[in-house]
């Protein structure tokens, strides 16, 4: 009976450090920061280029802090745009990712697209 006992014993003591390494590792996933999963990264890219106005996007910075995702980027729209125009695309660029991802906090750069990008330059 008492081997039972160390052996029921052992088997609990296991559990604990078994759940107790879980806590540690999702305690750290969520303090420290991390970059979003490729998948993730892939689907904002789609989102973006979903725009009529956009012409490419690039330099994708995302991270997770805890449940607050940070999304940065650079979109290419056609050099031609004033301000209002491209502050406008932009706008809705940005409704379109919070659309998928609501905790998210997106800066969006606008840069005038490079010439190979334009269809008719």
């Amino acid at each position: 009976m008492a081997l039972a006992d160390a052996i029921f014993a052992i088997g609990i003591a296991l559990y604990l450090a078994y759940n107790a390494y879980l806590i540690v590792r999702q305690s750290f996933v969520d303090l420290m920061d991390e970059e979003l999963p490729a998948e993730e990264r892939q689907n904002i890219i789609s989102i973006v280029m979903g725009h009529e106005d956009v012409l490419g996007v690039h330099d994708l910075r995302t991270r997770r802090s805890g449940q607050q995702v940070f999304i940065q980027m650079h979109i290419d729209l056609h050099p031609d745009l004033d301000l209002q125009q491209a502050h406008d695309i932009s706008e809705a660029v940005e409704g379109a990712i919070l659309e998928s991802y609501p905790n998210a906090e997106a800066l969006i750069h606008q840069d005038p697209a490079p010439k190979e990008l334009l269809v008719n330059p």
